[in-house]
């Protein structure tokens, strides 16, 4: 009875079935072949694979990336002394320079977008919160973005930690540098020009709460970008230009200013600074200058004026082979010691040709000045610049740069 009940019951469905179908031109089976159709295309479009990282889509506007990469490196250094006198000249080792994960993607819809990314320390391995950014972007060449991230200040800090020339940035850089801040900013994209403003917390505010002495009041960056010849946006998101490459160039100025001292604790320090710059790039060929000048004006009438200098570039002599060199100096105000130089020489090997992904590097700096001198440059094991009382000192870096 239940069988006979069950073939009438699906007899019933497609008789229905037919005659609709036959009441707008098409049969059941019809119907029923498209509907699968439909469902496949579906299927197809969702799913998961690899774009640069790791991913899975619904076929719609929701899709989540994983991503990340870690940079193993060697450090030898080579000085005089130690600060503290122990005639300590030479210091060895590894290091785990970066180690990170992150998740980006888009959500609701394709132009709202996201990514959080974190890190794993050098020193002892805790995992600590970089970028929490999100981003919606209109068609008009308009986007909003919120969250903590880098502000677009110091044109070398904002070329990713994986796509430097150099093993790692220069001191120039680690002196000047936005870092991370916490802030809302607009951004606009056209086709040969751009531009960036943001409110924010102020300069090296990462991980800050809002009662923070460390932050400012209140911090403005501005910068404005124009670009020439062949090529878009994204060439430039790379130091190196690959072999084939057309000519192409970039400009840059960009302004900073915060101030403090007025609510919850922060400091009473008022901080302007201006940076400008230019990248060049051809077939194989990089070249890229910038400057920088910072005013602080602390409390008490305490004003410093301090000035920096990078001029870098890269040849590709073969399609993974990319010798490079770079020079920066720190100007220092007289109030803050001696100015201080460095000048680095090294190669690239690009194990993954015309890209990043996995590549080996080394390079070969040397310190001109007494690092003890200067106020303003400290010592850094990521740039292996070490304490010393001497001028003149040497660092040895080897890096391997995993990225997934």
């Amino acid at each position: 009875m239940t069988t006979r009940l069950l073939v009438v019951a699906v007899g019933s469905v497609v008789g229905v079935a037919g005659v609709c179908g036959a009441a707008f031109g098409q049969s059941a089976a019809d119907e029923l072949r498209l509907d699968a159709a439909g469902r496949t295309s579906a299927l197809a479009d969702a799913g998961a694979g690899w774009d640069k990282g790791f991913y899975i889509t619904d076929g719609g506007a929701n899709k989540l990336s994983v991503y990340g990469f870690f940079q193993t490196r060697y450090n030898m250094n080579f000085r005089d002394e130690d600060s503290a006198g122990s005639q300590g000249d030479f210091t060895h080792g590894f290091q785990m320079r970066r180690t990170r994960v992150g998740a980006k993607g888009t959500i609701w819809d394709k132009n709202l977008s996201f990514n959080v990314i974190g890190e794993f320390t050098r020193n002892d391995g805790t995992f600590g919160l970089l970028d929490a950014v999100g981003m919606y972007k209109w068609d008009n060449g308009w986007a909003v973005r919120w969250g903590q991230y880098k502000t677009n200040l110091m044109r070398e800090e904002n070329v990713a930690d994986t796509n430097l020339i150099a093993v790692d940035r220069s001191i120039v850089n680690n002196f000047f540098t936005q870092a991370r801040s916490q802030g809302v900013g607009l951004t606009y994209t056209q086709e040969q020009f751009r531009a960036f403003a943001d409110f924010s917390d102020g300069l090296g505010t990462l991980n800050t709460d809002f009662t923070s002495g460390t932050e400012a009041d209140w911090a403005f960056t501005a910068r404005g970008e124009f670009r020439w010849g062949d090529g878009d946006w994204k060439r430039f998101d790379e130091a190196a230009s690959w072999r084939g490459s057309k000519y192409g160039g970039m400009v840059g100025l960009a302004a900073h200013y915060q101030d403090g001292g007025e609510t919850g604790g922060t400091a009473d320090t008022a901080i302007a600074q201006v940076t400008a710059d230019v990248s060049l790039e051809g077939d194989g060929w990089n070249a890229f200058a910038a400057g920088v000048w910072r005013n602080t004006d602390m409390s008490g009438g305490s004003s410093t004026d301090d000035f920096g200098i990078i001029v870098q570039g890269g040849y590709l002599v073969t399609e993974q082979i990319e010798p490079f060199l770079r020079y920066d100096g720190v100007f220092a105000d007289d109030a803050n010691g001696d100015d201080f130089h460095t000048l680095t020489g090294g190669v690239n090997y690009y194990i993954s040709p015309n890209s990043t992904a996995v590549r080996l590097s080394g390079d070969v700096q040397y310190f001109f000045d007494n690092e003890g001198a200067s106020a303003i440059v400290s010592p850094a094991t990521g740039s292996n610049l070490l304490a010393d009382t001497e001028d003149g000192q040497f660092a040895v870096r080897v890096q391997m740069q995993v990225m997934f």
